[in-house]
């Protein structure tokens, strides 16, 4: 009764709003004994379809709430609104178009009123909400896929590059031998997300191949087909470069999953997922959000994070492939977002440090992994990077081994992780500020590494470990270097060498007592530079100076400080077989300077005897020689690992 009176009320309305709507008696229409069979059952329908000019009607309402659809109807300006998840449809009578999710589609066929029903056209309706709709004339029968049949095509992890290289901008993808990666002549960072041209190469060696011409990003290879981010929407094209074809209208996508048969893509409106083959398949909305920032899928839901905006982390959430049933986790300040299992993988910054935490997908408390700059999850195994040391540990962060050391290049936040490769992006400026990046692969099993296309960067100057740029500039290094040459023989003992480097410093040192007593000491004298160059120092470049020749000698020696006459001072502790000792030599260069004259006052002397006229913490010295057995014996371990670039 309720719908016979709806049916009348919106017949009525028609002639009050002086409709153009066509009119059909159902006389006119190609109607007899055709049936909608939905998942394999017969529909259940008030009305039965009919067929007019090779277009299939149905009631409004019957086919579309079985499949999931709620629909409404505003009566004042005659529009028929229908929505499932969120994905919407709105359509007024007499509109020769549909808004679907508030753009608007051209309709081939507009609904009609046949014998006082609206009556739409099922495939296009149909298929706004994922459906797939079929016409068997023979046996006048419509069949519908429904979406929630359809969706169960979807793979439980994508296929085209993992979930964790995506997460990662996907700037490199293999498949068997051949490699596709992202690669840009001038500027941008494709492994940041700016997208590169696209080449490919094949790993056991030969011609580098350009692929297209255009800016590409998030790559994913599936049978011989390239997804990817290109201008204006999701795009794909052959393995051979042939047959480049637009997927999707979406401007504003930076991320895409491949699953199967679905891409997931992301747009200014939200998530849709789109399937690939299906001809005149519709996109269909996920989430309904302009803020999502970032997402991934995974084992049939969409997590996704908002935007910080104005100082305040955004949200973050999940929602079924279809649409339904959306949880919220509240605000979060993570990126880098990818699930594994059970949990939700994330970067975060704490304490001005980044880390790596997991939270289990039901909702519960942050659990912090690693401290890491970056990270990838790839067969079970997370891995990380601090610096240019490459990690792989369990899940959990349990069982940390160190795989690569990459030397004088800095792991970046995003790399590229595919069996026993990795993928990352080199940049430098060149002296004259023009910025360069190159794509570099590491076999991390035979820890070589080169540049997959071919452009060679040159090394960045290696960092040193000394206090500023006088203490180890190139200039310095080198000139310690003739000095150890000039003055070291090869007869000569571990202890004589000592001798021999305290003597040069002494000798060729003076104090600089005026500035000292005037309290006006450049920073110049507190350098290696300003001893060794300028020739000139008080204690620190002393104490700077011997250390550096010492351990470029071979020698274990220590720079330490303590109080010497009242005020700061810096001296040098000398490990020789097995026995600390006292060395310093600022102490030992007579004052006013002496050219040529050297004492051994304060030459490899016992705690007993510094301490006579010096104060000194013994627990710091034993601390810090500790401290520098362990660094040697990690540098050791470092050392093993070291990848040797072509």
């Amino acid at each position: 009764m309720r719908r016979n009176c709806l049916r009348k009320l919106l017949y009525i309305s028609f002639f009050i709003f002086g409709l153009t709507v066509s009119r059909v008696h159902i006389a006119n229409a190609e109607n007899e004994g055709i049936s909608i069979i939905i998942d394999g059952k017969a529909a259940d329908l008030s009305k039965k379809p009919v067929t007019i000019n090779n277009v299939n009607y149905v009631p409004l309402r019957g086919v579309l709430e079985q499949m999931g659809v709620s629909i409404r109807w505003d009566q004042s300006s005659s529009t028929i609104r229908a929505s499932k998840g969120a994905q919407l449809m709105e359509y007024t009578l007499g509109n020769s178009y549909a808004r679907i999710n508030n753009k608007e589609t051209v309709i081939s066929a507009t609904p009609r009123i046949i014998d006082g029903a609206i009556m739409v056209p099922l495939r296009f309706v149909g298929e706004a909400f994922g459906a797939a709709v079929t016409w068997n004339s023979k046996d006048k029968k419509i069949l519908i896929s429904s979406d929630e049949i359809l969706l169960t095509s979807i793979s439980p992890e994508t296929t085209g590059s993992s979930a964790s290289n995506l997460m990662n901008n996907s700037f490199v993808v293999k498949q068997g031998n051949w490699i596709y990666g992202l690669e840009n002549e001038q500027s941008g960072y494709p492994s940041g997300g700016n997208g590169g041209y696209l080449y490919k190469v094949n790993e056991n060696g030969g011609a580098i191949i350009a692929l297209i011409s255009s800016q590409a990003r998030m790559l994913n290879v599936q049978d011989d087909w390239i997804y990817y981010i290109g201008m204006g929407g999701v795009y794909k094209i052959r393995t051979n470069g042939n047959e480049a074809t637009r997927l999707t209208d979406s401007p504003y996508s930076t991320q895409l999953y491949l699953m199967n048969n679905w891409l997931f893509y992301n747009t200014e409106d939200g998530i849709y997922r789109l399937q690939t083959d299906r001809p005149g398949a519709m996109a269909i909305r996920v989430v309904d959000n302009s803020n999502v920032d970032e997402f991934t899928v995974s084992q049939g839901w969409v997590y996704y994070k908002e935007f910080r905006e104005n100082e305040q982390a955004g949200m973050l959430g999940r929602i079924q492939i279809n649409g339904m049933d959306p949880m919220d986790y509240g605000r979060l300040d993570y990126e880098g977002l990818t699930v594994q299992g059970e949990y939700i993988y994330f970067n975060y910054a704490e304490e001005d440090m980044m880390k790596i935490g997991r939270m289990p997908i039901k909702g519960g408390k942050l659990h912090h992994i690693a401290e890491a700059e970056g990270y990838n999850i790839s067969n079970n195994a997370l891995y990380y990077a601090r610096g240019s040391l490459l990690y792989r540990s369990n899940l959990d962060g349990s069982d940390s081994e160190l795989l690569a050391n990459l030397e004088f290049w800095s792991m970046p936040l995003k790399f590229i992780v595919s069996n026993d490769s990795v993928f990352y992006e080199k940049s430098v400026f060149d002296e004259s500020g023009k910025f360069a990046s190159a794509v570099y692969s590491v076999d991390l099993t035979a820890k070589t590494g080169a540049s997959l296309f071919g452009k060679v960067l040159p090394k960045e100057q290696q960092s040193t470990d000394y206090i500023n740029p006088y203490n180890g500039s190139y200039e310095v290094i080198q000139y310690a270097q003739r000095v150890l040459q000039q003055t070291l023989l090869p007869a000569m003992t571990p202890r004589e060498e000592i001798k021999a480097l305290h003597d040069y410093v002494v000798k060729n040192t003076a104090y600089d007592y005026d500035n000292f007593l005037k309290d006006t000491v450049p920073e110049m004298s507190r350098t290696v530079y300003g001893t060794l160059l300028e020739h000139k120092a008080v204690c620190q470049g002393y104490a700077l100076t011997m250390n550096l020749l010492l351990e470029l000698a071979g020698i274990e020696s220590y720079y330490v400080t303590g109080v010497a006459n009242g005020g700061a001072h810096a001296w040098n502790v000398i490990v020789l077989d097995g026995v600390y000792y006292h060395l310093d030599a600022t102490w030992d260069d007579p004052v006013p300077d002496s050219p040529g004259n050297v004492r051994y006052d304060y030459f490899m002397i016992s705690d007993e005897k510094m301490a006579l006229d010096h104060n000194f913490d013994k627990e710091e010295i034993t601390d810090l020689i500790e401290a520098r057995r362990s660094m040697l014996k990690e540098k050791t371990r470092i050392d093993k690992v070291k990848i040797n670039f072509k």
